[in-house]
């Protein structure tokens, strides 16, 4: 050591180019997603260190000094990660932010102000994850250690010691009910997540219910021709000559022979039942568990996709702009049932 050492440096060019380790941050913004990186990396410490602990637990050295930094990077994991919920879930100003983060480390206070939300996102959507047990989970950690300073340092500012006797810790049952905890954090996360909040006006919902009714018996055989080539599709093996013979039949399947006999009208609706039914089967949007507001933030979200596309009833579309061409049967099947289920208009031959 010396004092002409560089500590913190960064890569150069031509390092980077030659592949040199380095870590890369800062790059993170200032959202929701820029407490992400940070809880995971802490969650991710603490798991190695537990494993470290496991493996030496009859090494007392290695396990009382160990777990500090153990007990710290989870509650510093699960920290940040409350404040991405906040930022995620919360009001979305700057000012509530500001305030949020004001509430400084008092893991207590900061669920207090978020949990209203989590509650409203899981009222909408649901969630198998217990609020009430998250909630019993942080307050225990929070009466061990309210300020993120017990195991940080030995002593209060006032000098006097911040432990009240000497602990027997059981490390191990920390460390597996930690993992819980941060799990369960993150799949209420990717449960409340993407949620469709806007509704359709009643003339939107009327104009597409209406046009559904229109084209009703034309949906139902579609689906029926759909149904019927996803069961040969499920007992078909890959015959490279009766591909080679088809095609030089040039024998258009029954599916393209109705989708190229039909409206444009109902082209148009069947591609955006498909792709509506689709983003809610892959998690892409979720909706609301009840039945009225779900129909009704679905079709907001068809509007929503027939404008991305640029489509609209009563317009010839065309031919790039319908995109269910060349999709499988069974697939189309799943997209525009789940469509038709959302919007309480069951296929008989769902079953």
């Amino acid at each position: 050591m010396n004092e002409t050492d560089i500590i913190i440096r960064e890569l150069t060019q031509e390092e980077l180019i030659a592949r040199k380790p380095f870590s890369h941050f800062g790059w993170e913004g200032n959202g929701a997603f820029s407490f992400s990186t940070i809880s995971d990396g802490y969650w991710e410490s603490s798991k190695l260190l537990l494993e470290r602990m496991r493996k030496e637990s009859n090494n007392f050295v290695i396990v009382d000094s160990l777990v500090y930094p153990l007990f710290f990077n989870y509650r510093h994991s699960i920290e940040t990660y409350l404040k991405l919920l906040f930022f995620e879930y919360g009001t979305q100003t700057e000012q509530a932010r500001r305030d949020f983060l004001e509430l400084g480390h008092d893991l207590q206070n900061l669920w207090a102000k978020l949990r209203p939300h989590l509650d409203k996102g899981k009222k909408h959507v649901g969630s198998a994850i217990n609020i009430n047990v998250i909630e019993y989970y942080i307050k225990s950690i929070n009466g061990f250690d309210p300020d993120s300073m017990m195991m940080r340092y030995p002593v209060e500012k006032d000098l006097k010691a911040n432990k009240e006797h000497d602990y027997h810790f059981d490390f191990i049952n920390f460390g597996e009910r930690m993992n819980e905890l941060c799990a369960s954090l993150r799949q209420l996360d990717y449960d409340l997540s993407n949620q469709m909040l806007e509704t359709a006006s009643l003339e939107e919902l009327s104009t597409y219910l209406n046009m559904i009714e229109k084209y009703r018996r034309q949906i139902d055989e579609f689906l029926s021709i759909l149904k019927a080539e996803s069961e040969k599709e499920a007992i078909k093996t890959f015959d490279f000559q009766t591909l080679i013979d088809n095609l030089k039949n040039n024998e258009p399947s029954k599916i393209c022979k109705f989708l190229n006999e039909c409206d444009p009208d109902l082209l148009i609706l069947l591609d955006n039942l498909f792709y509506g039914g689709r983003t809610v089967n892959s998690k892409e949007i979720r909706l609301s568990t009840s039945e009225v507001s779900r129909q009704k933030e679905f079709v907001k979200f068809c509007f929503e996709l027939l404008n991305k596309d640029r489509l609209c009833f009563g317009k010839i579309p065309d031919k790039e702009q319908i995109n269910i061409w060349g999709k499988t049967a069974s697939v189309l099947f799943k997209g525009i049932s789940t469509a038709l289920s959302i919007l309480a208009l069951e296929h008989p031959n769902d079953e």
